[in-house]
């Protein structure tokens, strides 16, 4: 049995008709009792009212090993005098009429009330409890990757190189305060020292002051099955000085935007889900500022895009890909429509000077999941040069990248890459009003493909900006288990074999070369072979990868 110790400046809280009075408490947790104050107010009641004009201050102690869930109950006119203050020193104002639960954590949280001459009325609950005991997920970050969640009934615990920091996320439904059910401590359990909770991880930054760091919540698995926080190593995120992370609205009738404030220090916003980004254009755009668009990572071979005064007007709409799309402004401010409807983007319609890279999901990273069909068309009675260049094709097993282009309705090109047919090094220009790209891996474990595509009005050697080419990194989806270890380990570089390509000549309609179905082949572990064209040599290369294996280990 736990002591109860209550010290009070004023032993009896004095109730009358101009509301209590009260002072300073020191109260420590029963082992089996809920405190309330006033002693006797119950949740069923309306809450006890206070008298004007006083100071009063609540420390509240929680053991190790126990958290305590409270519950305010305040009407007020808008009082701002009434505080809590979390075990790290922060305060956080609490809100009228507003009963989803707070949760402290060891050593104490304090409750502060300073009020001005006019009356008002606050209660509230306080119920300490143990830990459930329960799994425990280890995430291991390298010093360039990054590894989200969603909720869940386990110990979350980052390891990385350097130091970890949080990134926390928005809630579809603009709930925000529910978010208050979640702590994050130093550390690899929840007796480290308290940090802050995913609430507070919106607006400031969590950096761990170790190279651990743990995250638990209450109750959220049981309402949210998407992202609610990611670490990153200090190293990974780069110049970036404040990350957040965005869920849109699950209503599309609500709009969604990325929205990045760098007016103080370097923003960065970050996206998660297997769907891609559609990126809708914007009207103006700040001339001091430049906008860089990454995917899995923030380096320069993960770059996809750089977007300034000079270039935005020919580059949306535009498609992010791959699961974690980053998006990093320098200085400035920008908001950008965000859609994951290509037709509400109007992704596929193409126009004088547009710029389009058009690459696979996974595109840099070998998966299963290649498969990218896109059609591009222009306005209607037009008609455009379109200017592509293949830099990037896996041609593992029996994949195929097939590209055509058409006009009026009839086929003006045609061409179906592949092991035995490469693409050619140099960018080739076509006359039409519609083109479609389709790769297709039939079962293969490919890293995808890139094609540049830039479509004008004339026939000129306008070159497509250059996009880098992603490196390897490994990475999975793990289904919790007792205890979990994620990776975001690279597997090594491997030798390149270079070999020279021919150039291909335009087809005509009368040698459109024809194709034949294609069986789909069985599923390629190990090896897989990878085109890329450099503009500059004209060379195409051929790499060899090994797969990265990731084992889970459960422990009792």
């Amino acid at each position: 049995m736990f002591s109860v110790l209550l010290f009070l400046t004023n032993l009896i809280v004095l109730s009358t008709a101009d509301g209590y009075t009260c002072a300073g408490y020191l109260i420590n947790p029963p082992e089996d009792l809920t405190y309330y104050f006033p002693e006797d107010w119950r949740e069923d009641m309306v809450p006890a009212k206070y008298a004007g004009s006083q100071t009063c201050n609540w420390q509240i102690n929680v053991l190790e090993g126990y958290y305590a869930t409270v519950t305010f109950y305040k009407n007020t006119d808008m009082e701002s005098g009434i505080t809590c203050t979390y075990p790290n020193g922060q305060e956080q104002y609490i809100e009228d009429k507003e009963h989803n639960p707070y949760i402290f954590t060891y050593p104490q949280f304090q409750v502060n009330l300073h009020v001005s001459d006019k009356q008002g009325e606050f209660s509230f609950k306080v119920v300490w409890s143990k830990y459930p005991a329960t799994c425990k997920m280890n995430m291991e970050l390298t010093d360039a990757g990054a590894l989200s969640a969603v909720p869940n009934e386990c110990v979350n615990t980052y390891t990385s190189p350097n130091k970890v920091m949080l990134i926390g996320f928005t809630l579809k439904d603009d709930l925000d305060v529910l978010l208050r059910q979640s702590a994050v401590f130093e550390g690899d359990s929840v007796n480290g020292e308290y940090l802050g909770n995913l609430y507070y991880a919106r607006y400031r930054q969590i950096v761990s002051p170790s190279n651990k760091l743990t995250v638990y919540t209450w109750w959220l698995n049981q309402n949210i099955n998407y992202t609610l926080f990611m670490g990153m190593d200090t190293r990974a995120v780069g110049d970036v000085q404040q990350i957040t992370g965005l869920n849109c609205p699950s209503d599309p009738i609500n709009k969604c935007y990325i929205t990045l404030n760098s007016n103080y220090n370097i923003s960065a916003i970050a996206t998660i889900g297997r769907q891609p980004d559609f990126l809708e254009p914007i009207m103006q755009f700040p001339s001091e500022s430049t906008l860089k668009i990454y995917e899995e990572q923030i380096n320069d071979n993960h770059l996809v895009a750089k977007i300034d005064k000079s270039n935005y007007q020919t580059r949306f709409p535009m498609a992010v890909k791959n699961s974690l799309k980053i998006y990093h402004l320098d200085k400035g401010r920008v908001s950008i429509p965000l859609t994951n409807s290509e037709n509400e983007a109007k992704y596929d319609t193409v126009y004088d000077g547009r710029y389009v890279n058009v690459h696979s999901f996974d595109y840099g990273r070998t998966s299963y999941q290649q498969d990218t069909s896109q059609t591009f068309q222009t306005q209607p009675n037009k008609k455009l040069y379109f200017q592509f260049n293949v830099k990037y094709f896996d041609i593992n097993g029996n994949t195929t990248l097939d590209i055509k282009v058409s006009r009026d309705g009839k086929l003006v090109y045609s061409d179906t890459f592949s092991q035995t047919n490469l693409p050619p090094a140099n960018t080739l220009k076509v006359f039409g009003d519609q083109m479609a790209i389709n790769y297709q891996t039939y079962g293969n474990y490919t890293m995808g493909f890139e094609v540049d595509l830039l479509t004008t009005k004339n026939d000129d050697d306008s070159s497509s900006p250059t996009t880098p080419s992603p490196s390897v990194t490994s990475s999975t989806i793990v289904t919790p288990a007792k205890t979990v270890t994620l990776s975001t380990s690279s597997p090594p570089a491997n030798p390149k074999t270079t070999v020279t390509s021919n150039t291909l000549e335009l087809s005509t309609l009368t040698d459109i070369p024809t194709t034949g179905s294609t069986t789909p082949g069985g599923i390629t572990r190990g090896t897989t072979q990878r085109y890329e064209t450099s503009t500059k040599s004209g060379t195409t290369q051929f790499t060899f990868v090994s797969v990265l294996l990731i084992i889970i280990s459960s422990v009792l």
